[in-house]
């Protein structure tokens, strides 16, 4: 054997005997860091995932599917091809982090059946207004100190005023607080070759995570229809306004001509003659105006209806009944780990430091 094989072997050995050696010192390491664990295990907020999953159904022009059909042939993808007003479902995850949105998703009712109580989101999410445990409360007063008293310092004053307001150009600061906490809680991702989307809840509460995912497909899928549907839909208000303008022009000439032709029952020279014809051309002319405008109107009420998406709901949200985390076998493990891999560098090297402190101080 090589002076250097020897030399490894002798070491490996010397290092094998100092953790034995030091075995009572690592098996209290790795107990402490074990209690530690467990704590941080049973003290870390309990999450609840709910999900809700769909699928677009997007209308796409028949010139534009047959281009799409015929690019196909050679090579070529023109899946991003249709209708100049549809919304891609890449775009969902901006609609989702807009201010709209988050407001109407912060002014959601959540029933509780089991607290006969209802709250809104935006209260419910207030850390100055959520229930904490008793866990919750050691843990931020003895691990999470350092964090606590930063946070102190980092407290809004009191004369601050522009916290509490906020308009629809101006967010405030308590308004700021609730989005990145809506942030943390609600996340969207696209799959863009299968074509679905699914939005996905994390909260303490399983029945709030699912009533904020059933909520958040909704108000996505109404912000969408209603983006969609927005032209049609304008055409649809200007048609029935000239129509009920023109209803109103057609009761009333219809009215006049009755009560001339009831007051001249019994006159029949020219004038008459000239008047009747002259109503009965101008009711005619008013009248096909709102034959014609009633067609448009029914047509107008078709489109909205053929521009509106459909979302087909592959798996809609539901209470979770397991919690996704914390997975607290796991957390004492790695804990546990940690504390094992500590307690044996500190056993290797506690020998040389002392030595080398020695040396030092001689």
């Amino acid at each position: 054997m090589s002076p250097s094989g020897k030399e490894e072997e002798i070491d490996l050995i010397e290092i094998v005997k100092s953790l034995w050696k030091s075995r009572f010192f690592i098996i209290k390491v790795s107990s402490l860091f074990f209690v530690l664990g467990v704590f941080v295990s049973l003290s870390s907020t309990v999450i609840y995932t709910s999900s809700t999953t769909f699928i677009p159904q997007t209308s796409q022009s028949t010139g534009a599917s047959g281009l799409s059909g015929v690019a196909s042939l050679v090579g070529i993808d023109l899946g991003g091809v249709g209708s100049s007003t549809e919304i891609p479902p890449s775009i969902y995850p901006q609609i989702v982090n807009s201010v709209p949105y988050k407001r109407e998703l912060l002014e959601i009712n959540i029933d509780f059946p089991e607290l006969n109580e209802t709250t809104y989101l935006k209260d419910y999410l207030n850390p100055e207004n959520s229930s904490r445990n008793f866990l919750s409360i050691l843990k931020k007063y003895t691990i999470m100190l350092p964090f606590t008293i930063l946070d102190l310092f980092r407290a809004k004053k009191p004369n601050d005023k522009s916290s509490s307001f906020s308009s629809d150009i101006f967010i405030g600061e308590d308004e700021e607080k609730l989005f990145k906490t809506l942030d943390d809680i609600l996340s969207i991702s696209v799959n863009s070759k299968e074509g679905f989307v699914n939005l996905s809840t994390e909260m303490g509460n399983a029945y709030a995570s699912a009533v904020v995912a059933k909520a958040a497909e909704q108000i996505l899928q109404n912000r969408v229809v209603e983006y969609k549907i927005k032209s049609a839909k304008e055409i649809l208000n200007f048609n029935l306004t000239q129509l009920q303008l023109k209803k109103t022009e057609f009761d009333s000439l219809q009215n006049k001509l009755a009560l001339f032709k009831d007051s001249n029952l019994n006159i029949i020279d020219s004038r008459f003659q000239n008047s009747l014809q002259k109503l009965e051309s101008e009711f005619a002319i008013v009248n096909a105006v709102y034959q014609e405008l009633s067609k448009q109107v029914e047509q107008s009420k078709l489109q909205v209806s053929k521009d509106t998406p459909i979302f087909s709901v592959i798996k809609p949200a539901s209470v979770p009944n397991l919690r996704s985390s914390p997975k607290r076998t796991q957390m004492v493990l790695v804990f546990t780990f940690i504390g094992l891999v500590l307690g044996c560098l500190i056993a290797l090297i506690k020998k040389p430091v002392l030595s080398l402190i020695k040396e030092v101080t001689a």
